[in-house]
């Protein structure tokens, strides 16, 4: 072989593992697209329909969960979970407000950034003395304490603490299962 067609050779096999690494890249770390509204780091989420702490803790977790790059305002999450809710949190999550809330500060730069405001809500046993995270109030209605912890994700894959809180959340049993009715947060934990 000569030396010319051995530089070929080598040169195309280096552009070949360029591409496969390319490859391998784009599938394990995926587009940069956001995910669609409505989803938690692109995952749906689909509370148990018979049981009030999953359902009250995947809730929250995705109405405190922003995409502020595809979303306009927080109300495009708790408009996501609108399948969930009932009462007066289906009644807001039916239609925008009007006039608008005032915009949250750090948004239009989340937005710019294409970053994600990530929520995790779980139940909070501390509040209740039999160390349960629900209360029940007969049959078709019952309270979950709830801690939310938020971070910001940044598209760099760096995380930033962002704000906590806990709160109770009301549920009632429907024919479709237990849906979200209203929340409270009593205490900003950050």
């Amino acid at each position: 072989m000569s030396r010319r067609a051995g530089i070929v050779f080598a040169c195309l096999g280096i552009v070949g593992v360029v591409a496969i690494a390319a490859v391998i890249v784009f599938v394990f770390r995926g587009s940069d697209t956001p995910p669609p509204p409505g989803t938690d780091a692109g995952i749906a989420i689909d509370p148990s329909a018979t049981d009030p702490v999953g359902v009250a803790t995947a809730v929250m977790s995705a109405v405190y969960t922003w995409q502020p790059a595809v979303q306009d305002s927080p109300w495009d999450a708790m408009h996501g979970q609108r399948q969930h809710l009932t009462g007066l949190m289906a009644t807001a999550a039916a239609t925008p407000p009007d006039p608008a809330p005032q915009p949250i500060p750090e948004w239009s730069a989340w937005a710019r950034s294409g970053d994600v405001v990530t929520a995790v809500a779980r139940p909070d046993t501390s509040v209740y003395a039999d160390g349960t995270a629900a209360e029940m109030d007969g049959d078709n209605q019952a309270t979950v304490a709830v801690v939310i912890d938020r971070v910001v994700q940044h598209r760099s894959g760096e995380i930033t603490p962002f704000t906590g809180y806990t709160g109770a959340v009301d549920l009632e049993r429907t024919d479709d299962g237990w849906k979200v009715s209203t929340y409270r947060l009593t205490a900003t934990d950050r």
